[in-house]
C-alpha cells in the first residue's frame, strides 16, 4: 500500500510536497507571527536590504537571516512583490510562494527521516512506515503548511544528525551552521546534544575521539565560515544592542524567564504531545507497548524524545511547537512497530463512532459562532475523515487518514476565508487609497498585505481629530466609542472576535 507511494526517496519527496502543498495556497497569512516574517522578506525586496530585517518599520532581532532569505527567494521567483501591489492573486500564490520554505523543507525532511530510519535499521519497510508517522504527526502537518523557520530548523537539524551518524563531520557541521541561521544556538544545542546521546548510548562512546578528530575540526571551521559572517555584519552596524536583544532577550531570558512572552507551566506540553499524536489514538497504547527499550537504538530514539520534551518544559517561556523536533524518534520508533500493532473491529467501529459524534459537535460549534457557511463541509468533512477507520489495518488507516484530514482542513478554511479580514482590507486600501487606522485591534497581517507601517491606536480622540477621509479597522463593540461620521465596509471575525472596516470622513 505504501510502497505505491514511497518506492524511492525521489518519490517520497515528490508525494510529501504535494501532501504538504494541499492547504498552502490562498489562505490568508495567520496573526501575529506569519505575516512578521512576510513583511520583513517584502521589505529586504523593496529596500534592497538583505542584511537586516525589518517588520511594520522597526528592525526585527527575534530571528536570525536564512529563513527571512528563503522566503526572499520564493518572493522574487513567483513576483510575489508586484502581486501583493497590484491586489490581484487569483490563484493564492502569494501565499503558496510564503509558505514554499516550509513546504519543500518538510519534503526534504521526509526524505531524511527515511535516510535516518534506514541508517538505524537497515530495513526499506520500516523507513517507509516512518514516513508516513512523520506526515501523520499534529506538528508536521501544521508547520510544513506555515510561514515559521521551524520547519526549515528541524530540516536543518535533522540532516545535521544523520551526517554526524555517518562520521561525515564536515557536512554535518555545515547543516548545523544553517540551522545556527534559522534560529539560532538552539539549532547547535540539539544537533549536538542529539548526537552525544548517539554516541554515548548506542556506540557506547564519549565522543572525546570524534570531537578531537581532524575531520570535526574541519568541520567546526566549516561552522564558523558558513554561520558567522551574518551575525558580525549585524553586530557591525548594532553592536551591543543586537547581542542584548537577540542572544540575551530572544534565547537566554526566554529561556529563564526574565522575559515574560509566552509564560507556561511545565506541564504545557503533556496534553499537547498527546494531541499532536491524534491520528494514532485508537493504536498508541499498543504501539508504544510494543517499543523494547533493552534495543540501544530504540532507547537513542526515546532519549532524544525525552531530552526535547524536558529542556522545553524547564524553559518559561513556551510555544506549542518548541518540542516538535521530539517527535522525530517518535515517527521512526512509529515505523518500526506499526505493523506489529493487531488489527481490532472493535476499535476501528468505536472510533468511527467517536469522530462521527466529533463531526456533530464541532458542526454546532461553528453555528453557535455564526460560521454558518462552515457547518456542512465541518460535519462532511470529519464524516469523510472518520469512514477511514473502516480500512482497518492501522497504518493504512493512519496514511489515508492524513491526506483527507489534509484535504477536508483545506476546504474548511478556504470557507473561513469568507469571515477574515485580512484581504479585503487589502483590496480595499488598494481601491480607495486612503490610509488606514487601527483601533483597539492590531492585525499584523493587515502590515504585510497593504505594505504600511501600521500601529494600534487607542485614543478615539486621534481618529476624531484627524482631517479628512480614511480607513480604520476595528472590533465591532468599539465603534460606539468614535464620534465621527462613518460608514462600514465589511464585518468579519478576527480571531473568534467580531471586527469591522469603516470609512471615517472626517471632511
Amino acid at each position: 500500500m505504501i510502497e505505491r507511494f514511497f518506492k524511492d526517496k525521489i518519490s517520497i519527496f515528490i508525494f510529501s510536497f504535494v501532501l504538504f502543498s494541499i492547504g498552502s495556497f490562498y489562505i490568508s497569512f495567520f496573526p501575529p507571527d506569519e505575516p512578521k516574517y512576510v513583511d520583513a522578506a517584502l521589505r529586504m525586496i523593496e529596500k534592497g536590504n538583505y542584511v537586516i530585517p525589518f517588520f511594520n518599520c522597526h528592525v526585527r532581532f527575534d530571528k536570525p537571516i536564512l529563513f527571512y532569505w528563503e522566503l526572499v527567494l520564493f518572493f522574487k521567483l513567483f513576483f510575489v512583490d508586484h502581486l501583493i501591489r497590484i491586489g490581484h492573486d487569483y490563484f493564492g500564490l502569494i501565499e503558496y510562494a510564503a509558505r514554499l520554505p516550509a513546504i519543500v523543507s518538510a519534503a526534504l525532511s521526509s526524505v531524511y527521516v527515511y535516510k535516518l530510519s534506514d541508517l538505524l535499521f537497515d530495513d526499506s519497510n520500516i523507513s517507509r512506515l516512518s514516513v508516513s508517522g512523520f506526515i501523520s504527526i499534529g506538528f508536521f502537518v501544521y508547520l510544513g503548511r506555515s510561514v515559521y523557520p521551524d520547519m526549515s530548523l528541524i530540516l536543518f537539524e535533522l540532516m545535521g544528525i544523520y551526517y554526524f551518524i555517518k562520521n561525515r563531520y564536515v557536512l554535518g557541521w555545515i547543516f548545523t551552521a544553517l540551522a545556527f541561521l534559522v534560529k539560532g544556538p538552539i539549532g547547535v544545542v540539539s544537533v549536538g546534544f542529539t548526537y552525544f546521546i548517539y554516541l554515548w548510548v548506542v556506540e557506547r562512546k564519549t565522543g572525546l575521539k570524534e570531537f578531537f578528530s581532524l575531520n570535526n575540526g574541519l568541520g567546526f571551521l566549516a561552522f564558523l565560515l558558513v554561520g558567522l559572517p551574518w551575525y558580525i555584519a549585524v553586530y557591525h552596524y548594532y553592536g551591543m544592542e543586537f547581542i542584548n536583544k537577540f542572544l540575551i532577550y530572544h534565547n537566554i531570558e526566554r529561556f529563564t524567564g526574565a522575559a515574560h512572552q509566552h509564560p507556561h507551566s511545565f506541564f504545557y506540553f503533556f496534553p499537547i504531545a498527546i494531541l499532536v499524536l491524534y491520528i494514532w489514538w485508537p493504536y498508541l497504547l499498543q504501539l508504544f507497548k510494543r517499543i523494547d527499550l533493552k534495543d540501544r537504538k530504540n532507547l537513542f530514539l526515546i532519549l532524544w524524545f525525552a531530552w526535547v520534551f524536558l529542556f522545553f518544559s524547564i524553559s518559561k517561556n513556551k510555544l506549542a511547537h518548541y518540542i516538535a523536533f521530539g517527535f522525530i524518534p517518535i515517527a521512526i520508533l512509529f515505523g518500526r512497530y506499526i505493523s506489529e500493532v493487531k488489527e481490532s473491529q472493535k476499535i476501528s467501529y468505536g472510533f468511527l463512532i467517536f469522530e462521527v459524534i466529533l463531526s456533530l459537535a464541532l458542526s454546532f460549534f461553528a453555528y453557535k459562532k455564526g460560521l454558518v457557511q462552515l457547518v456542512a463541509s465541518v460535519f462532511a468533512g470529519i464524516l469523510i475523515v472518520s469512514l477511514t477507520n473502516l480500512l482497518k489495518k492501522p497504518a493504512k488507516v493512519i496514511f489515508y487518514k492524513t491526506i483527507a484530514m489534509s484535504v477536508v482542513a483545506f476546504v474548511v478554511l478556504l470557507q473561513f476565508e469568507g469571515y477574515r479580514p485580512e484581504k479585503f482590507v487589502w483590496h480595499e486600501v488598494l481601491k480607495t487609497r486612503l490610509g488606514l487606522l487601527q483601533y483597539k485591534k492590531l492585525n499584523q497581517s493587515l502590515v504585510a498585505y497593504t505594505r504600511m507601517c501600521l500601529k494600534e491606536v487607542r485614543n478615539p480622540e486621534a481618529i476624531e481629530k484627524r482631517k479628512g477621509t480614511f480607513l480604520v479597522y476595528t472590533k465591532l463593540r468599539h465603534l460606539k466609542e468614535l464620534k465621527v461620521k462613518y460608514k462600514i465596509l465589511g464585518k468579519f471575525i478576527d480571531k473568534g472576535t467580531k471586527t469591522v472596516l469603516i470609512e471615517v470622513n472626517n471632511g
